[in-house]
């Protein structure tokens, strides 16, 4: 259904998701009930159905109600796409709070999705990840050198400091900014704001 509802095709889907409701509704489960709020209310989003937020509504009161937040932040985010056009103001509040929990619970990617959907808004996303400020003098600038798309060896080599060293130095700025690959963290250094590193 992910791949159909990517491609806006809404018509496959409907099979797969008539079929999760009524499993829903015949297990009784609670958690259930909630993904297929959610898958609805995503296939009526795509299809331009005014209905759609009330699905999304339902399924996240669902999902907070089943103290599930990675959830209940994926459905602020389609709720966010979804009133974008008709009702900016109250998406930007979605966006922002979908943001808000996936910082908190340490998802990179899902946080990347909501202050990019903020910003497409025009409102104001992250200035940058937390713990920016946490970050050496050393460790500065081989966030920058990852900016220029250099390798662990020609850090290593412009420092003048040892590969091994060049490495621990790359692991430590991935791990203070909870990025996940040097990709991401060249992509933060080319818009980083000026920052005071903390002397080392």
């Amino acid at each position: 259904m992910e791949v159909r509802l990517a491609a806006g095709n809404t018509a496959p889907a409907r099979q797969p998701l008539d079929a999760l409701q009524e499993l829903a509704v015949a297990s009784g489960n609670d958690r259930a009930r909630a993904y297929a709020a959610f898958a609805a209310g995503r296939v009526r989003s795509v299809d331009g159905d005014a209905g759609a937020p009330s699905d999304l509504q339902s399924a996240l009161q669902a999902f907070a109600n089943l103290d599930l937040p990675f959830d209940a932040g994926r459905v602020r985010l389609h709720l966010a796409k979804t009133l974008a056009a008709d009702a900016p103001d109250a998406a930007i509040s979605e966006a922002r709070a979908a943001l808000d929990e996936f910082e908190r619970l340490g998802a990179a990617r899902q946080a990347d999705a909501a202050d990019a959907l903020l910003r497409e808004l025009g409102a104001s996303g992250r200035a940058w990840p937390k713990g920016h400020g946490e970050l050496t003098k050393r460790e500065t600038q081989v966030l920058e050198l990852l900016g220029d798309g250099l390798s662990n060896a020609e850090i290593a080599e412009r420092l003048v400091i040892s590969p091994r060293t060049a490495e621990h130095h790359v692991a430590s700025v991935l791990s203070k900014l909870g990025l996940r690959s040097r990709a991401e963290a060249a992509a933060h250094a080319v818009r980083r704001p000026p920052e005071r590193p903390v002397p080392g």
